[in-house]
C-alpha cells in the first residue's frame, strides 16, 4: 500500500512539512509506503473549463481538495481540523494538538486504507455508471 502526500506550501522544510511527517511516521508505523512531492512552487489553477474531463474523465488542472470527492475518492477526517499552527519555521513541533491531530488523521488514513484493499478482496469495486453531465443553461 502507498500513500502519495501533495505538500502544496511554498516553504520547504516549513511548518507544513512538520505536519506530513508526522503524517508519514505514523503510515510508516502501519505498514504504508509514502511518498511526498513538493508541489507549493508550481503553477497549480483551478478549473479553466477546457473540456477535458468529459473525454477523459480527469481534469488536467485539479484543485487539490476540491475534486476529491467528484473524483470517487474518499475524504480521510480527523479529530479537529486537519492542521498545525506555527508562524516561525519549525513551531509546529510546538503544537501538541495539532500533531495529535495529524496523527489521528493518518491512523484514520491508515483504516480506511486497509479497510478499502479488504472490502475490495471479498466486494470488489464499485460499478461505474457512465457520467451524466449536467447543463445549468435555462432556456
Amino acid at each position: 500500500m502507498n500513500v502519495l502526500i501533495l505538500n502544496g506550501s511554498p516553504r520547504l522544510d516549513g511548518n507544513t512539512s512538520v505536519a506530513v511527517n508526522e503524517i508519514v511516521k505514523v503510515l510508516n508505523e502501519e505498514g504504508i509506503d509514502t511518498e511526498v512531492i513538493a508541489i507549493g512552487n508550481k503553477a497549480i489553477r483551478g478549473c479553466i473549463s477546457c473540456g477535458s474531463c468529459a473525454k477523459t474523465g480527469k481534469c488536467v488542472f485539479d484543485e487539490l481538495n476540491k475534486y476529491f470527492t467528484i473524483s470517487n475518492m474518499p475524504v480521510v477526517s480527523s479529530q479537529y481540523w486537519n492542521s498545525v499552527h506555527g508562524a516561525a519555521k519549525g513551531q509546529a513541533n510546538k503544537d501538541l494538538e495539532g500533531l495529535q491531530t495529524m496523527r489521528t488523521l493518518a491512523r484514520n488514513m491508515a483504516f480506511l486504507i486497509k479497510s478499502i484493499a479488504l472490502g475490495k478482496e471479498k466486494y470488489g469495486l464499485p460499478d461505474k455508471e457512465e457520467h451524466a453531465w449536467t447543463n445549468f443553461i435555462m432556456d
